[in-house]
């Protein structure tokens, strides 16, 4: 992430406790796994937001349909409560943004880092939670995955596309607070903001699953799994500007809850079809 600095920035907070990817696989199954490793994970924290009905639909692949607000049981705390003050948004979508930043990520047998240190991998997922027509069991979908440089360049010749994503920071020497930029393609984000000073070990791991499009084999499940060190609360604001579709759903949302913030670790993405 350019110069980012060990310290906050923007928590995937995360979906659905899932269990272990490697969990009754088949061997043939094993066989067609794909493993992307974060051995050197600096930081993580997600975006968590609301999407009206109609522009949600239009995010949809074919065969899933919405899963609301009032019917999503992991639905974010903060979500929970903002409906529950304004339960006209109780029909809207849940969605989240998360964002990893790694010292390096190791595709398959290819591993993506750069010499100077400061430059980090930043890996954006944003899904939004479905339920399956035919089977309806509820699945999350990552709609979008978002990686720059080298990175994006690995992830396509292993059949996984990443839209572009670039990131900075800007030191705030007159505030505590620091300004960092992420462009996801037509949208920008403006975090403006700092960590909270008090840290908790995070005893157990992080763990989601999700559908994503291959670019060459149709559907994959990614299944993560992280294991961070410590968490900590985000203080600050915001700002989304751009006129994507990512945009356009940030700035409708009543609610743009950030964090929590992870810090350390390592993580694993596995790919199945």
């Amino acid at each position: 992430m350019g110069s980012l600095k060990p310290l906050a920035v923007l928590g995937v907070a995360i979906a659905a406790s899932v269990p272990s990817a490697a969990a009754g696989q088949s061997v043939k199954e094993q066989k067609e796994a794909q493993v992307w490793s974060l051995p050197d994970l600096r930081t993580s924290y997600c975006v968590h937001f609301l999407v009206e009905p109609r522009v949600a639909s239009r995010e949809l692949e074919n065969g899933f349909r919405l899963v609301s607000a009032s019917q999503d049981r992991t639905l974010h705390p903060a979500l929970q409560q903002m409906i529950r003050n304004q339960p006209e948004f109780a029909s809207w979508s849940p969605s989240q943004l998360c964002f990893y930043f790694s010292d390096a990520v190791q595709v398959g047998t290819y591993r993506v880092a750069e010499k100077n240190v400061r430059h980090q991998q930043m890996l954006v997922v944003w899904t939004m939670p479905t339920q399956e027509e035919k089977s309806g069991a509820l699945r999350d979908l990552a709609l979008v995955i978002f990686g720059g440089g080298r990175l994006k360049r690995a992830a396509e010749i292993a059949g996984v596309r990443l839209h572009e994503a670039t990131a900075s920071v800007v030191d705030s020497a007159d505030s505590a607070n620091d300004v960092y930029t992420i462009k996801l393609e037509r949208t920008s984000l403006v975090w403006r903001g700092r960590p909270a000073r008090d840290s908790a070990r995070v005893e157990q791991p992080v763990q989601e699953s999700w559908l994503v499009s291959g670019l060459r084999t149709g559907v994959m499940a990614g299944n993560f799994r992280y294991q961070p060190q410590w968490s900590r609360a985000l203080v600050g604001s915001l700002t989304v500007e751009g006129k994507g579709d990512l945009a356009k759903a940030l700035k409708a949302s009543p609610i743009r809850f950030v964090g929590p913030l992870y810090r350390g670790g390592s993580a694993e993405i596995r790919f199945t079809r």
